[in-house]
């Protein structure tokens, strides 16, 4: 017997949706766990329940080191792959027309 498939949409039922959080948080810091250790990934969580309780996870250290890793990196390394060529090839328009800027100046 497999599981219930359900639609993913608001949970009206306070006592259903705090059920439903509980259970998701568990299999999702779980799941954060594996991929930490399998792959020795650093993994940094934050969530905030409906009410407002906070939860975070961190693999190593604090979740903060974690997120403060993250905004130190340059823009374009945070992004995806597909994201870096499209901001490669921003900054390549940028700099082809500061050279033409240049040239125009120097005439």
């Amino acid at each position: 017997m497999g599981r219930k498939k359900i639609a993913i949409q608001k949970i009206e039922n306070p006592t259903s949706c705090h059920v439903a959080y509980t259970k998701r948080k568990e299999c999702i810091v779980k799941k954060a766990k594996e991929l930490s250790i399998l792959c020795e990934a650093n993994v940094g969580i934050i969530m905030f329940k409906p009410s407002g309780h906070l939860t975070t996870f961190a693999t190593n250290g604090r979740v903060e080191d974690i997120f403060l890793r993250f905004v130190d990196m340059p823009i374009y390394l945070r992004e995806g792959s597909l994201n870096n060529e499209e901001f490669l090839s921003k900054k390549l328009k940028q700099i082809k027309h500061e050279g033409q800027m240049l040239e125009k100046i120097a005439l």
